[in-house]
């Protein structure tokens, strides 16, 4: 894997974290980076283009997956623990829209977890 053109994560972003942890996984220090930010597509557009890798999030993977334009190597990668969180006012009155909306967004990526790990273990990737 270090032989092939990277694609650099923002600098302090959660993947530069992931890719920091490949590096160390794999015993190495240095990659050779051929690419460094710019949009999602234009990362996807360089990634199909060429031989580069990158870490890129599992949804962005999984929203790629009809295009057959990026492969997903079979690599496990360590992953830090996330958490995604809805802020809510302490006191006084809530909006019912702003409830409705916040229990529309938990039960959302609550059922997107489920399709996505039901898919992660029933399909694998590749062109």
């Amino acid at each position: 894997m270090t032989s092939f053109p990277w694609v650099a994560p923002l600098p302090g972003s959660p993947l530069m974290s992931d890719l920091q942890m490949i590096l160390m996984s794999i015993g190495m220090s240095d990659l050779n980076i051929r690419y460094s930010g710019g949009s999602l597509m234009s990362v996807i557009n360089f990634l199909a283009e060429t031989d580069a890798l990158a870490v890129l999030p599992f949804s962005v993977v999984f929203a790629q997956r009809k295009e057959s334009r990026v492969t997903v190597l079979p690599y496990e990668i360590p992953q830090p623990s996330r958490s995604l969180g809805i802020l809510r006012r302490v006191s006084g009155p809530r909006s019912p829209a702003a409830e409705r909306f916040a229990g529309h967004v938990t039960t959302a990526f609550e059922n997107l977890k489920h399709i996505i790990k039901r898919h992660e273990n029933a399909v694998v990737w590749g062109r």
